[in-house]
């Protein structure tokens, strides 16, 4: 092991820090791609202004009045309100939903009413959960029969 501050044979230090040649020669050739990139980006830009058309997009020309649908809402939040003011009119009124079927609508407070007068139906007193199961109506639901491949000798 050597002593430190001893010196073995030519040992020297480095004589400079960096190659200032090769630096200045990267930072060139940076410089001049970024010229042939700009240079390319800008004929890119001519030809494709060149090429499009001098006339207004068929779209661009239509007036608000004849904009087909979906058209944007131009005050939501005033729609918004108008139509919850519609619901909680709805939900809070008497009215007919289906008047051939007898299906009335009634507001939330007196449904809520007339729940705790009356109670929930009763269904299903006195059967167990298997029993319910068992006395819905059983769907007509059958899987369909297995496809058969066809043999050599037949042609379809």
């Amino acid at each position: 092991m050597i002593p430190q501050g001893h010196q073995v044979g030519e040992v020297t230090h480095e004589r400079k820090d960096v190659d200032v040649i090769g630096v200045f020669l990267l930072v060139t050739f940076l410089l001049f791609l970024l010229a042939v990139c700009l240079m390319v980006v800008w004929g890119l830009m001519h030809f494709l202004s060149a090429q499009r058309p001098q006339r207004p997009l068929p779209l661009a020309s239509r007036s608000a009045g004849s904009f087909p649908e979906p058209r944007l809402q131009a005050t939501p939040r005033v729609d918004w309100l108008s139509d919850q003011s519609a619901q909680q009119k709805q939900l809070n009124s008497y009215g007919w939903v289906d008047r051939q079927k007898g299906i009335a609508r009634i507001p939330i407070d007196r449904a809520v009413q007339l729940l705790l007068e009356r109670g929930l139906p009763e269904v299903g007193l006195g059967q167990t959960g298997l029993q319910l199961m068992q006395a819905r109506p059983q769907t007509n639901l059958q899987p369909s029969p297995p496809i058969a491949a066809p043999t050599p000798g037949t042609s379809p």
